[in-house]
């Protein structure tokens, strides 16, 4: 497939039109006021053995109100060895696995978590940066935000995709609507209290304290850098060579690359 035949598919995915059913897109109003709790989690492969893999991890927690952040915690970052054909698969449940805990310590307020939620959670939202949801080949938030614009324009909306899953729009100006994993009767009031933390320019319809929580926790390229020369720096002083580590994780497609 050259550009033109790239450009050509991709208008044909922009263009496709779905009709859905528009008493099952419901407007919610926005609360003013609220506290609310935002876990994240954030891991990086820093080497590749290729029969095992080195992958560093961290999460933490922001407790807030619509106004800004009462509390921030974050826990220390964690190496781990995983051997495993699907590492990067077990890398990202263990790493849910140690959000879930953070929330389960968690009580008094509504709890936001990254992501999609695997099991019904009481008083927990999954809510997802990118959704794998698709109609065909179609992304399928596309479709419903394109459709939900339409009959209900500059509103906040929700629309259940499945049994707990949701498409929401926070904000009537948001460009985005997201994934939204809730197993809760209570749906009207949880997303309105949601949508009182979405306002802040930088990230319109998105709550800020889920923003505040990645920030918090991520993990970036220097601090992958830092800490892959530290775990090598320290090797080599507990006695193994440096030919031998180069050995047991150098990639030649690096070489050949220059």
């Amino acid at each position: 497939m050259g550009i033109e035949e790239a450009v050509d598919y991709l208008r044909k995915i922009t263009q496709k039109k779905i009709e859905f059913e528009k008493d099952d897109f419901v407007e919610f109003s926005r609360k003013e006021r609220g506290e609310i709790y935002a876990i994240d989690g954030s891991s990086v492969k820093l080497f590749d053995a290729y029969s095992f893999s080195v992958y560093a991890r961290r999460t933490g927690y922001v407790f807030a109100n619509e106004r800004k952040i009462l509390e921030r915690s974050i826990g220390e970052i964690k190496i781990d060895f995983i051997f495993a054909e699907n590492a990067d698969a077990i890398n990202d449940e263990r790493r849910e696995a140690e959000e879930i805990a953070i929330a389960e310590k968690l009580s008094g307020s509504l709890i936001l978590m990254d992501g999609c939620l695997k099991e019904k959670k009481d008083g927990i939202v999954g809510i997802s940066k990118k959704s794998g949801l698709k109609d065909g080949n179609i992304p399928l938030l596309f479709l419903i935000k394109k459709f939900g614009d339409k009959i209900m324009p500059d509103k906040c909306w929700y629309y259940e995709i499945d049994d707990g899953i949701y498409a929401v729009k926070f904000h009537p100006y948001s460009r985005f609507a997201f994934r939204v994993d809730y197993f809760g009767n209570d749906v009207d009031n949880v997303f309105a209290e949601i949508a009182a933390f979405c306002n802040d320019v930088s990230c319109i319809g998105y709550p800020y304290a889920l923003a505040e929580a990645h920030k918090l926790v991520k993990i970036g390229r220097e601090d992958a850098e830092y800490l892959k020369y530290s775990l090598l720096h320290n090797a080599i002083r507990e006695g193994m060579s440096m030919e031998e580590l180069e050995d047991l994780f150098y990639d030649y497609h690096e070489y050949l690359e220059g």
